[in-house]
């Protein structure tokens, strides 16, 4: 594709982008009847299914790398999600509060891009220099068996660790775009490809854990504590004025199980009503 129609590929985001910023504000800003009035017309959002536009197709990961710098000349945010490149956001004053963390939950990006993403994120961008946390979850496809693999990955931009050997003593400080902590906390253990990716992101042997192997322990109950995440509340709201609310913990805990259930509720509500689709349809 020529340098041209690349140009013209993100200017075109960018300018559908700031269309749905417009609109929210207009939202904002409309009366009850104004909004009964406009009800027969068609919005942005009507004619879009969401917020995300695709402008490349059949994108490789190290192919999408070199596209970030041709995306930040027209201020746009993108993401790779199963080779294609959407963009997602853009700095704006709609958007210009930016909270202290961020947490993404995907089924079919990879664990490539969502890695990707922390560079992104802690980055000193306008839009994400305040971003101190970055939690991603990757849910992996259901098997044969019904169950399913998953994965968190935990980043923090002052990225520190306790040393292995004395766990007691100062922290460590490594780069922020290797992740902190690595948990898999699925019903299944991950396959041998996922983890080479993680291993190959930097992380710590003794960080990445959790239901890896089928003879590891696996998270089959709430409060199991190889399978918690205590994140410390200066860092949630760092960017909130007056600091941490009075009253509010000391650390904030996001219990694994906890979310396994829910990921396991909707991929077998899913997966229940294909199989009914599916059985209706053939007969």
């Amino acid at each position: 594709m020529s340098r041209n129609t690349l140009d013209e590929k993100f200017k075109l985001a960018r300018d559908t982008l700031l269309q749905f910023i417009e609109q929210d504000i207009i939202k904002e800003n409309t009366t009850e009847e104004e909004k009964e009035s406009k009800k027969s017309k068609k919005s942005i959002e009507e004619c879009t299914k969401s917020k995300e536009i695709v402008v490349l197709s059949g994108v490789s990961l190290e192919e999408f790398r070199e596209l970030h710098a041709e995306a930040r000349k027209f201020k746009v945010y993108i993401r790779l999600v199963e080779g294609e490149v959407i963009v997602y956001e853009m700095p704006s004053p709609a958007h210009s509060f930016v909270v202290g963390y961020l947490i993404e939950v995907r089924r079919y990006e990879s664990l490539e891009s969502l890695h990707f993403l922390s560079r992104e994120y802690f980055s000193n961008s306008t839009q994400t220099r305040l971003i101190q946390v970055y939690l991603s979850i990757k849910i992996f496809d259901p098997r044969a068996d019904g169950t399913v693999a998953m994965v968190a990955m935990f980043y923090l931009r002052n990225n520190q660790i306790p040393s292995r050997d004395r766990p007691n003593t100062r922290l460590v400080t490594i780069q922020n775009t290797i992740p902190n902590l690595v948990i898999s906390f699925g019903t299944a253990p991950l396959h041998q490809e996922p983890v080479d990716i993680i291993n190959s992101t930097g992380i710590r042997n003794y960080r990445f854990t959790g239901f890896l192997q089928p003879g590891d322990t696996a998270c089959t109950m709430p409060g199991m504590p190889a399978f918690q995440i205590n994140i410390p509340s200066n860092l949630l709201f760092s960017s909130f004025p007056g600091g941490v609310p009075v009253g509010a913990p000391n650390f904030f805990n996001i219990d694994l199980w906890e979310l396994q259930q829910r990921i396991l509720d909707r991929v077998v509500s899913v997966a229940f009503i294909l199989c009914c689709y599916i059985i209706t349809d053939n007969s």
